[in-house]
């Protein structure tokens, strides 16, 4: 194994993780040395692989190269044009600073590059699945001109006069841009796998030109794993629950007539699976979901009892098992970070959710994940003889539902099964996806978002980079130090509070 696959098998973990949580991933150069494209041309390959479509990657190969090159040269250009006292957004200019680009630049490459780092202008891949989707960008910070939007469209308005890459070969060739061959040709390559130049963008945004590809998921995978998720979760009405946490609170509903309800809310309220129990019978009683103390104020002495016994046939006790355990302490410490920072939001007043709520959420959003991790040998028997019946994909669909990014589309199937609002349910898959957010939720779910991001942060999991700016935008931060900063008040807090790491 050479330095080079040494590097990309350390990151592998990592794209797994981002992967995993839906999270982007991002790759920085200013001069972009071939090293630097073979690198970068191996975190896509894992990429695809960990979205189960390598067979995408010769295809996108040639597309990444071609992105990535024309980036580099629109950052050239922006540095060439002012070495030589002209307007790039002139047209004059513009047409007579594009006569020598190109043998300019090829013969003095080193030095227009040196002048593109010296003003930080860079090339940036990016990464990310979200929801049945895979986005490939490639973002540089040189702005497009008038100029070089029209060539674009009209490169992307010719393709369809091409059906094979001879054609375009013959027929297109600009000699003051390029050969002009790429967009056309990136076209075509999607075509082949069955897209079109609708999966194929080119915009601005942030100050920033971006060129995306959009794939979907594969969706034989993506179904297996819907499927598999509801059969989990209709298999067994059961909830596993930590054996010496589910002590503490048995002990609490026979300890006095009446149940010291308070108490009983300070352990069950730091358990996602007591908490789950209060929740559900609530919204068995009252058809609507409630706060956990309102939850259990509503229940009676016998209601409590029972459900607190291990003769409740919800009750599935789990003992011994550590990463169960660290989902738990996850889903804990989310739930007191998002009550945390919804109390410091300056926008809160705008929610129609209060602080309990809010804690609630970030409590539950890890819902999926404890599922799966208290999973019983039922529930995995069953589930991996359904994956069988996927021939060429079960062991993906088996993989991607047991330790990638189904955990948070299960919180969601789970929340409709127990009966809770529509609008919780789709809060529980809607903290990795803020894009994607109704903007009425937008910064409600930027808590919880922020408040995830903190932990998985905290245990180096996750880089600054792949927090959403918007979230970070709600409290003002703009650089990793603030970040940094509000973790370690957060985490201190919490320590502070439940007497624990």
């Amino acid at each position: 194994m050479d330095e080079l696959e040494e590097h990309l098998e350390i990151d592998r973990q990592k794209i797994q993780t981002s992967v995993g949580l839906q999270l982007p991933i991002e790759m920085t150069s200013y001069t972009l040395p071939r090293n630097t494209e073979v690198y970068i041309r191996g975190i896509m390959e894992i990429f695809l692989e960990e979205c189960h479509q390598d067979h995408l990657k010769e295809y996108l190969n040639f597309c990444l190269s071609e992105l990535l090159t024309n980036a580099k040269k629109a950052n050239t250009k922006r540095v060439y044009f002012q070495e030589k006292g002209l307007d790039i957004n002139n047209p004059e200019d513009y047409e007579k600073g594009m006569e020598n680009f190109k043998m300019d630049t090829l013969t003095n490459i080193d030095h227009y590059l040196e002048l593109q780092k010296k003003a930080g202008l860079y090339i940036k891949l990016s990464l990310r699945i979200l929801a049945d989707k895979i986005y490939i960008e490639i973002r540089n910070n040189s702005t497009l001109t008038v100029f070089e939007k029209e060539r674009i469209q009209q490169k992307l308005d010719s393709v369809q006069q091409y059906k094979e890459m001879d054609e375009v070969f013959t027929n297109v060739l600009d000699q003051s841009e390029g050969a002009g061959l790429g967009i056309i040709i990136i076209i075509l390559m999607l075509q082949k796998v069955g897209l079109s130049k609708e999966n194929y963008q080119v915009l601005s945004e942030y100050d920033e030109t971006v060129t995306r590809i959009i794939l979907p998921c594969n969706q034989t995978v993506f179904a297996g794993v819907e499927m598999l998720s509801y059969e989990f979760v209709n298999l067994e009405d059961s909830i596993p629950i930590l054996k010496e946490h589910f002590d503490e609170a048995n002990k609490i509903v026979n300890a006095s007539e009446p149940i010291d309800r308070k108490a009983l809310n300070e352990v069950v309220r730091k358990d996602l699976s007591l908490s789950l129990l209060a929740i559900r019978a609530a919204v068995d009683k009252e058809n609507k979901f409630l706060n956990l103390q309102k939850a259990i104020a509503l229940l009676s002495d016998y209601d409590l009892k029972y459900l607190y016994s291990e003769s409740n046939p919800r009750n599935r006790l789990v003992e011994n098992q550590g990463f169960f355990e660290r989902i738990l302490l996850h889903s804990r410490k989310v739930a007191y970070y998002t009550y945390m920072l919804y109390m410091n939001c300056s926008v809160k007043d705008t929610f129609p959710q209060d602080e309990n709520h809010m804690y609630l959420l970030g409590l539950f959003n890890s819902l999926g994940a404890v599922l799966l991790a208290g999973a019983s040998k039922n529930q995995m028997d069953y589930i991996t003889e359904l994956s069988k019946q996927y021939t060429d994909y079960g062991d993906k669909i088996l993989d991607l539902f047991m330790h990638r990014n189904a955990s948070t589309y299960l919180s969601m199937v789970a929340a409709k099964r127990y009966g809770f609002d529509r609008s919780i349910y789709y809060d529980l898959v809607g903290w990795n996806g803020l894009s994607i957010v109704p903007e009425e939720d937008k910064n409600r779910i930027a808590i919880l978002h922020l408040a995830e991001m903190v932990d998985f942060y905290s245990r180096g999991m996750v880089d600054f980079y792949q927090v959403d700016r918007y979230a970070l935008k709600l409290f003002n931060i703009i650089d990793e130090n603030q970040f940094n900063k509000l973790s370690k008040d957060l985490i201190e807090g919490y320590k502070k509070e439940y007497g624990e790491d």
